[in-house]
């Protein structure tokens, strides 16, 4: 069995033998709600069908720590990598050169726990196991979060937002840009940590999962993992109305994503307390030319209007994501509209 290389560039993206990779995700703790491997397998594979392409784990049991292979094979077959927590230092090195395996975690909320020295201490010691994978450790979530000396401590940085029921949405742009600057500044690599679980006293609903998403993409994160398809906290195998709309998210998501890993992120001035807006341009894989204008109200009380100009003006103009990203008219270069409360506006442009 062939060991797969990831690494990453000074920019933040992650290569899997070369390739650029955006890690997009869920946690999974497998042991919730009295847990099972078969059930994990399950869920694995939902996964997967949806278009995700990373599951942050850990063992249910010893019995499943010591099988654990079992599931980073069903992940190389469906696609997915793999990062796991809590394997034994014997069960680690069963694992170390899996195909399916990105890397290690190595802690969460790491700034809560630990000292930016005593995270790098630990991300070093599963560094050493295979350089060849990512380490990756978790920001407690926080309105004064990023730290920046963590963002040295691993390969890999997830920064939580999980604003739903104690701040304001729009918080997650703000931390998230940080984070990106911080990641930036030691050339690692920014992971938005994402609510999709009921904390405090609310559940995010559809559109604020979509509404977190786009803010995330927009302040320059190179991946998403969303806390969490199964934790204490959610099983979302109970709730088809937000699994729904998560897998029609993975579709814009998966559209994107060349783009954010290789393109060009524009952002576009607004009126002052406007919308978020920017202008994703650059080349698909397959060397084709293509755009994507998003323009994104985070507030949950107020319709706002939008009046920008972009770059060049574009032949086509294709909204994705369902009729509110329709509401956006285009004369030439300038575009024009309304977005209602928490709207988020996704157009494709030649």
């Amino acid at each position: 069995m062939q060991s797969t290389a990831v690494t990453h560039r000074p920019d933040g993206t992650v290569l899997v033998n070369g390739h650029p990779f955006f890690p997009f995700g869920f946690y999974h703790v497998s042991w919730a709600w009295q847990g099972t491997p078969e059930r994990r397998a399950q869920d694995l594979e939902r996964l997967a069908q949806a278009g995700f392409n990373l599951m942050i784990t850990e063992p249910v049991n010893d019995r499943d720590s010591a099988n654990f292979t079992a599931l980073l094979d069903q992940a190389q077959q469906a696609g997915m990598f793999v990062i796991p927590y809590g394997l034994s230092a014997e069960n680690q090195q069963r694992v170390l050169q899996h195909p399916a395996l990105l890397g290690f975690k190595v802690a969460d909320d790491v700034n809560v726990n630990y000292t930016p020295e005593q995270a790098a201490e630990r991300s070093a010691q599963f560094k050493a196991l295979n350089p060849a994978k990512l380490t990756y450790l978790s920001l407690a979530v926080g309105q004064h979060r990023p730290e920046t000396p963590y963002f040295a401590a691993a390969d890999l940085i997830g920064n939580q937002s999980y604003p739903i029921g104690n701040d304001d949405i729009g918080v997650t742009y703000r931390m998230m840009r940080s984070a990106v600057q911080s990641a930036q500044a030691q050339g690692n690599v920014p992971i938005a940590n994402l609510q999709s679980a009921f904390w405090g006293v609310a559940k995010p609903t559809p559109g604020e999962i979509r509404n977190m998403t786009y803010q995330s993409l927009l302040a320059g994160v190179k991946g998403v993992v969303y806390y969490a398809y199964r934790a204490p906290e959610v099983d979302l195998n109970a709730e088809p109305f937000v699994w729904k709309s998560l897998q029609s998210l993975s579709k814009e998501v998966s559209l994107l994503a060349p783009l954010l890993l290789d393109g060009e992120l524009i952002s576009l001035d607004t009126a002052p307390q406007g919308p978020l807006t920017a202008y994703l341009r650059g080349q698909t894989p397959g060397g084709e030319w293509q755009g994507y204008v998003v323009a994104i109200n985070t507030s949950r009380k107020d319709t706002q209007t939008l009046d920008l100009e972009l770059p060049e003006a574009p032949t086509l103009w294709q909204p994705i994501g369902g009729p509110e990203s329709a509401t956006l008219r285009q004369d030439g270069s300038s575009v024009h509209g309304q977005l209602a409360p928490l709207q988020v506006a996704v157009v494709r442009v030649r």
